[in-house]
């Protein structure tokens, strides 16, 4: 079975293993874990950031960075497919305990309906927005750094906070050919995923000056997720944070080709994404693409019309050739 549900799939390298295991650990609460603060302080400095706070999961960072941003009942701006929303549990209300402002299409929100959003603040009829939220890649897509700096340069002019969901930054940052400082460039909180396209096993972090870090880092306590002798698995988000950045490419050059085997689809289209290959159905029949592509032997996830397949370190040339072969006899199945 060729499985590509997704870029967390992966398992640690040999040597992320060996980092793993001969890591210097401390407790983490008491701030003594001293491979836990290089993996923060490198991140931070990638990032151009002050601080830097490890975490669990991306689903942390994120509601931590919504945590520290705004009060209960004030509004966020998102995007209606943003993970935030549709993948937390509805954690923005119960948690943070804000209102959800969304809008759809384009993965960023067009000047005019700022300007229309903005316009109402001030109605004691309606939540006072607090925070913009953004996340890129997007479903794998990137975003123009123009269109970011337009739309956190608006939030700052209007007294709003601006957050980038950057769970795949690091493919945005390959993909432009920039720094991992010029994605995250004008939002006053970043999260990054080390467990995705990095491939380790555990963690995300949540970058932004030392006052929202020091803000978050209570914050991640009071959620019950203080940690005492995390190195052993900052170890592997360090490891793969100094080791696996520039080997991403690979992954978007093996999407890249498979979207080209998978051309021609009859009444698919195709389109790769970074490390992801977007494969849209008629409306629908997603279900029965993904079950005739598990009967040849790939896995994959998606729904409605798309079926999403992602590349990852451990998909060889050879898998993706036999999962073009695969996903080709499948969709003629169907």
């Amino acid at each position: 079975m060729i499985d590509l549900r997704s870029d967390t799939l992966t398992h640690p390298t040999p040597a992320m293993r060996r980092a793993m295991a001969e890591a210097e650990v401390g407790d983490d609460v008491f701030g003594e874990d001293p491979t836990v603060r290089a993996l923060e302080e490198e991140t931070a400095a990638l990032l151009g950031r002050e601080a830097a706070l490890y975490v669990p999961s991306g689903h942390m960072a994120n509601q931590l960075g919504l945590y520290v941003a705004t009060r209960s009942g004030e509004e966020v701006w998102a995007h209606e497919h943003h993970h935030l929303i549709g993948d937390e549990q509805g954690a923005t209300a119960v948690l943070a305990r804000v209102l959800p402002r969304m809008y759809s299409g384009e993965p960023f929100p067009r000047q005019e309906l700022l300007e229309s959003w903005i316009a109402g603040v001030g109605d004691v009829h309606r939540a006072d927005p607090a925070l913009v939220w953004l996340e890129n890649t997007f479903s794998g897509q990137v975003l123009p750094l123009a269109e970011q700096r337009r739309v956190t340069d608006f939030a700052h002019a209007h007294g709003l906070r601006a957050h980038l969901d950057g769970a795949r930054l690091w493919n945005a940052a390959v993909h432009l050919g920039v720094s991992p400082a010029e994605v995250a460039a004008g939002f006053d909180s970043v999260s990054v995923c080390f467990s995705k396209g990095l491939g380790a096993p555990v963690g995300s972090a949540l970058v932004g000056d030392t006052d929202t870090v020091r803000r978050a880092r209570r914050g991640r306590k009071l959620l019950g997720a203080g940690m005492r002798q995390a190195g052993i698995i900052a170890a592997g988000a360090l490891h793969a944070l100094r080791h696996h950045r520039e080997r991403l490419v690979e992954d978007h050059e093996r999407a890249a080709r498979l979207a080209e085997r998978l051309e021609g689809l009859p009444g698919v289209s195709v389109e790769a994404r970074t490390n992801m290959v977007l494969l849209t159905t008629p409306e629908g029949r997603a279900g029965r693409y993904l079950e005739a592509i598990a009967a040849e032997g790939v896995r994959a996830i998606g729904g409605g019309a798309r079926v999403r397949l992602v590349l990852r370190q451990e998909i060889t040339d050879s898998d993706v050739e036999d999962a073009a072969k695969a996903i080709t006899r499948a969709a003629a199945s169907v």
